[in-house]
């Protein structure tokens, strides 16, 4: 269950950075306004829905048709997939992505630090997700705004034995047009191809990367990724720390149209860099340690 929308006015109170809507029934939401930039926070999976510096368009992109039901995913934003990434690696009937995008989270703190406004969320296991992963964990989602967006995710084993994870930042980036970008920092990289190759298998990236057709990757890269939007005249970086693998995504003109919370065209106004622990990248959690992605994104002119 969701903290109240009062107990949430209650423990913001006194920060006007902060303000506490609920655009859907039982969907509650946190808009922050810092001196720099703007964005909104749901309690569902602790999801960035929406960031932008002051005065520049959306950094990101949430679909016109996403559905704001709790329950169900958020199409847009930064999406948190975790415990596994994808489909389930054994059992194909658990929910895509894992469930953490899916559950309420509980909100620590909102605190203001100059231009910097940084939230605090917290996930711990009920008897819904042990039906999904028999685990014991600890989840914390740490949020920062201001010139930058900075978002970690830190997973905490608190039970008494070894399991691996995957996990994705799934952030959706928000494009003049798809036709129109191009991506710097996976050039001589390799990566699975989803869409045709086995998790084992590696294609190499011989240049940098133009999307002209459904894209589906998970690169083996360390590296910071740059997206040079011509329509916009701007660049839009994202950088990682504790991420072996990047994924690439882009449904393109036939998956779009089967995929009921998006538009027939919204493919062309966005791509998906998620800084991840996928495909060989999984860390394992023995008692008590733990381990922390992160992103950050910002703009950077067109050069």
């Amino acid at each position: 269950m969701s903290q109240s929308i009062e107990d949430l006015t209650t423990l913001l109170k006194g920060k006007p950075e902060f303000a506490v809507t609920e655009p859907e029934p039982g969907f509650p939401v946190i808009e922050v306004t810092t001196p720099v930039s703007a964005g909104t926070v749901a309690l569902h999976g602790a999801q960035v829905l929406t960031w932008a510096p002051t005065e520049h368009p959306p950094v990101l992109y949430v679909s016109p048709k996403a559905k704001m039901v709790p329950g169900q995913p958020v199409r847009g934003g930064v999406p948190i997939c975790w415990p596994w990434f994808s489909a389930h690696p054994e059992d194909p009937s658990k929910p895509s992505h894992g469930f953490a995008r899916t559950r309420f989270w509980e909100l620590l703190s909102g605190d203001v630090d100059g231009k910097v406004v940084t939230l605090v969320f917290r996930l711990v296991p009920d008897e819904e997700t042990k039906a999904l992963f028999p685990h014991d964990f600890e989840l914390t989602a740490t949020i920062r705004m201001a010139d930058k967006l900075r978002i970690g995710l830190k997973m905490r084993n608190t039970g008494d034995d070894v399991y691996k994870v995957s996990s994705a930042l799934h952030t959706y980036l928000s494009v003049g047009h798809i036709d129109r970008i191009q991506l710097e920092g996976v050039k001589g990289s390799h990566y699975i191809d989803q869409l045709t190759s086995a998790e084992e298998e590696d294609v190499y990236q011989e240049k940098n990367l133009q999307i002209k057709g459904e894209v589906d990757r998970i690169y083996k890269s360390m590296s910071s990724v740059l997206i040079r939007d011509l329509d916009r005249h701007r660049s839009v970086f994202v950088d990682k720390a504790g991420s072996r693998s990047t994924v690439i995504w882009n449904p393109w003109k036939d998956k779009s149209k089967s995929i009921k919370d998006l538009p027939d065209k919204g493919y062309q106004e966005f791509v998906c860099v998620e800084a991840a622990n996928a495909g060989t990248d999984k860390p394992t959690l023995s008692p008590g340690s733990s381990h922390t992605i992160q992103t950050v994104i910002g703009l950077r002119p067109l050069g």
